[in-house]
């Protein structure tokens, strides 16, 4: 992806104020403001047209992270006012609210921008999901996403101007310009991290074998794991591409008889634990319940 322009306009004069952040070479558009600001915003001419945002708010505990809220809707306008009258959303900082200038996203759009923009927060590492369930993306073929996919890097990009963090914190992000067979530094062949602790992981998902374990920066997949073959409709690109930059490195085994799955032939580190869940079964998972701790007693041991 090449650079885009982008205007930012204050209109109130104030950084925090509410804000518009367009481009002459996209044709999204970002509105911004503090969530306490929620009826100027309105005011100001949020149009009532198909959209995704983002509530964000400081974690409460105080921790160095963002509490993030992202949605959907027909009329992105219409929604939010519903959830201005949510005593639940009260607290949250600041809103975003990302669509196009001349209201052609459909349905299936946001929906799968929806489940992209909650990919996206997980692999921050700096932001914190505030729901209860990861969506699944409508169902689109490779064109169709193609195009959602260049509009969320112009997304991305016009986000930050607005001054959203839930998505890139330290910078805008190098896999927007980066070319498709450079990695972006969000997975690593042959991890020499350890474990935060003792604890190990076993995949629960229609008979695959993997293990793994957590460490200070996200999610480890054990050499020797099974890596499913066939992807799912749902499974998003990011995912896929995460996929072929393993078996183009060779680190995708064949398995004698086998033609469901794959061995792998090294530990993969990889951002959390639903994104390996998804690299592992080539679907788009949900995080509840996917691992399951594994008892001391049926751990692998590591002879000499």
């Amino acid at each position: 992806m090449t650079g885009i322009g982008v205007s930012v306009h204050y209109l109130t004069g104030e950084a925090r104020g509410l804000r518009v952040v367009e481009s002459k070479t996209s044709p999204l558009r970002v509105h911004a403001a503090q969530w306490k600001d929620f009826t100027a915003l309105m005011g100001a001419g949020l149009p009532p047209v198909a959209g995704v945002y983002l509530l964000t708010r400081p974690a409460p505990s105080g921790a160095p992270f963002l509490g993030v809220r992202p949605g959907e809707a027909s009329d992105v306008r219409r929604r939010l006012q519903e959830h201005a009258l949510d005593p639940k959303k009260a607290d949250y900082s600041d809103v975003y609210v990302l669509s196009t200038v001349d209201d052609r996203m459909g349905k299936s759009d946001v929906r799968y921008l929806e489940a992209r923009l909650h990919e996206l927060v997980i692999e921050s590492q700096s932001s914190q999901l505030e729901v209860d369930r990861i969506p699944s993306p409508a169902a689109l073929n490779g064109p169709e996403r193609d195009s959602l996919e260049s509009w969320l890097a112009h997304g991305r990009l016009l986000l930050y101007a607005a001054g959203c963090r839930a998505l890139d914190p330290g910078g805008l992000p190098l896999s927007l310009c980066a070319g498709q067979d450079q990695d972006d530094g969000t997975i690593a062949i042959g991890s020499t991290v350890v474990p935060d602790g003792d604890d190990e992981f076993e995949l629960t998902y229609c008979g695959i074998w993997a293990r793994g374990f957590e460490h200070s920066r996200g999610f480890v997949i054990r050499a020797g794991s099974d890596i499913r073959r066939r992807e799912s409709a749902a499974l998003l690109s990011p995912m896929s591409t995460r996929r072929r930059w393993l078996a183009e490195r060779g680190i995708l085994g064949e398995i004698p008889g086998v033609i469901d799955r794959w061995r792998l032939l090294a530990d993969v580190s990889l951002p959390s634990s639903l994104i390996a869940a998804k690299t592992v079964c080539g679907a788009h998972v949900s995080n509840r319940g996917i691992w399951r701790r594994v008892a001391a007693r049926s751990r692998l041991l590591v002879g000499p």
